[in-house]
Parts: structure tokens; C-alpha cells; sequence
């Protein structure tokens, strides 16, 4: 009786012994990702049941240790080999292409996924329209190059890239716009990012941007453009929202989405597309036009194109001038 007590005692010396080796054996083996409880918990106890037979055995001692080591890295690095692989964080899908894409050496045909950490240049004829999350529209002109950080966060190198977050003054989260001389950050508003050889430029159709350039912080405000040079003072200038500049992003909008929309959205739309006021005769007109339906295909139409495509097809009187958009009956 007082040998196999003896030896009970033995066993669970040896079993904690087992476990302890274990763990540290599968400590050794480093830094791994995440495995399910259930599946940890069987190698643990195949390799402590190897352990433990090997152990008794005297002859075999002097391998156990190398053996259960070698089978538990193994497993291990089995392990951390399958559960290395991060899924890509989608940012968002190109929307619109201005241009030959087939021209490019990249994938820019409409509907492909973009991801984060991915580098995308244009060429010298093509410029594309970007879908972000949070319904924040990117565009990027032709000759630019720059990579995607995250949904909400870019890297411009080179060119010229127009965003237009919404007019949602006070977001969640903002669009910024990293570059070597600079970071713009938006709130609420349409604005534009150039890159030169020495310089910054930052135009604001609506809203602010911030710029921040080392401890120094800059506000642009609606219908501003500055310029931003190392070392030098920031030039500001007057930029209106129906420029001449604007218009290549002009050219690169998203098809409007017309399902269940009235006119006076499209109008909206459009007016804000283009940087024009739009104007109504009467808050009569302007109630018809909440009522009243549109008809027809605006696919592949510039929003100046859908515009006159769709007030020719209404009952209302426009004029249509490079500063507004005015409805009458």
C-alpha cells in the first residue's frame, strides 16, 4: 500500500512536472497568433502524454526532451503559419473612369475593390472616381500617384486628388490626406490636394480643411486656396466654386443614383456636382419640384449632361449660367 502511495505521488510530481515543461516548451517557440482553446488545449495534452511515456522509459530519457521540443515547435509554427494570414481591410471600389483604363498597367476597371495598403497611379489619360466608406467620394486625376493607409486615410506621392465627404459638418471621422509637405484633414466639405516637386496646394469648394505642417496648423475655409512651401510663407488666394480648376473632378462624379429620387434632389445633386447656387422662382416651384418625378438614363452623362438631359424633359422653365441653376414654372 505504501508503495503504490509512493508512487501516486510520483505520478502527480510527474504529471506537474509535464505540464510545466510543456508550457515552457511551447513558450519557447515564441510569439503566436491566436489559436481556439479546444485545439491549444490537444497539443498541450499530446505532447504531455509523449512526455510522460518517453520519461518513464530510462533508456529513452536522453531523447525525450529533444522529441517533445521538436514536436512542439512543429505544432506551434504549424500553428502560427495558418493563422499568419490577415484578411484584407476592402477601403472601397473605383466608382467612375475618365479616360482609356485598358491604357494603365493596373486593374482600373469600374466596380474593383481597393484595399488598404495598395499603391495606385494613374496615367497621363486617365483619371478615376473612388467610393470610400463613410460615402466619402475620392478623385484622382491623371499622372498621380498615391497609396491608401486606410478607409480614411491617404498617402498622395505625386498629383492632384479631389474629395468630397458630404455635407455633413460634424463627422465621426474625417478624410486626411498625408504628404511630404503636409497633412490635410477635412470637415465636412469638398476640397482638392496637389502634389508638386516643392510644394503643397489645398483649394476648399465647401467647408474647411485643416493643414498641419510640422507644429504649425492652417485653416482653409470655403472659396481659399493656399499654397504651402517649405520654409516659406503660406500664399492664400480666392478660388470660387464654379472655377475653371474644379472641373476635371466635375467630370469624374459618381452616377447619380436615381432610384426613388424627385427632381429637386437631382437638382441638388447636380448643383452641388457643379458649384453652382441653385435658385427657385417661388417656394411654390421649389415644393413642385419636391413632388414632381424624373425620367429616363443618365448613365455615362457628366453632371452638366444629366442636367440638361433632364430639366428638357420637365415642365419647368431654367436658366442655366456658369454661377446657378434657376427653376421657374
Amino acid at each position: 500500500m505504501s508503495r503504490k502511495t509512493s508512487n501516486e505521488g510520483q505520478d502527480s510530481t510527474d504529471d506537474d512536472h509535464a505540464d510545466d515543461t510543456v508550457s515552457t516548451l511551447m513558450n519557447l517557440a515564441g510569439p503566436r497568433s491566436v489559436i481556439r482553446a479546444d485545439i491549444e488545449k490537444r497539443v498541450h495534452d499530446n505532447v504531455r502524454q509523449r512526455w510522460q511515456s518517453e520519461t518513464r522509459g530510462r533508456s529513452k530519457l536522453r531523447w525525450a526532451v529533444p522529441a517533445a521540443l521538436a514536436a512542439t515547435i512543429l505544432i506551434v509554427f504549424a500553428f502560427n503559419v495558418q493563422n499568419s494570414a490577415v484578411p484584407l481591410q476592402q477601403i472601397g471600389t473605383i466608382a467612375n473612369v475618365y479616360g482609356d483604363s485598358q491604357a494603365s498597367y493596373q486593374d482600373l476597371t469600374i466596380g474593383r475593390a481597393l484595399y488598404a495598403g495598395e499603391t495606385l497611379e494613374t496615367g497621363a489619360q486617365i483619371g478615376i472616381s473612388i467610393s470610400l466608406a463613410e460615402d466619402i467620394s475620392l478623385r484622382i486625376d491623371a499622372n498621380t500617384s498615391l497609396q491608401f493607409d486606410a478607409a480614411d486615410e491617404i498617402t498622395l506621392v505625386s498629383g492632384q486628388v479631389y474629395a468630397d465627404s458630404g455635407e455633413r459638418i460634424y463627422r465621426d471621422r474625417q478624410l486626411t490626406i498625408n504628404t511630404e509637405f503636409g497633412t490635410a484633414t477635412d470637415i465636412g466639405t469638398q476640397f482638392s490636394v496637389s502634389v508638386g516637386d516643392s510644394e503643397l496646394r489645398v483649394a476648399v469648394r465647401e467647408g474647411r480643411v485643416d493643414v498641419v505642417q510640422g507644429q504649425t496648423t492652417i485653416v482653409a475655409n470655403a472659396g481659399e486656396k493656399l499654397l504651402v512651401q517649405n520654409g516659406n510663407d503660406v500664399i492664400v488666394e480666392s478660388v470660387t466654386p464654379y472655377d475653371e480648376s474644379w472641373q476635371w473632378a466635375t467630370m469624374l462624379a459618381p452616377e447619380y443614383d436615381s432610384a426613388s429620387q424627385s427632381l429637386l434632389e437631382f437638382l441638388k445633386w447636380a448643383a452641388r456636382e457643379t458649384g453652382r447656387t441653385l435658385v427657385f422662382s417661388s417656394d411654390e416651384v421649389r415644393m413642385a419640384t419636391m413632388r414632381s418625378e424624373w425620367f429616363g438614363s443618365i448613365t455615362g452623362f457628366t453632371p452638366d449632361e444629366a442636367l440638361a438631359s433632364i430639366l428638357a424633359t420637365t415642365q419647368f422653365a431654367y436658366v442655366v449660367d456658369e454661377k446657378s441653376i434657376t427653376i421657374d414654372r
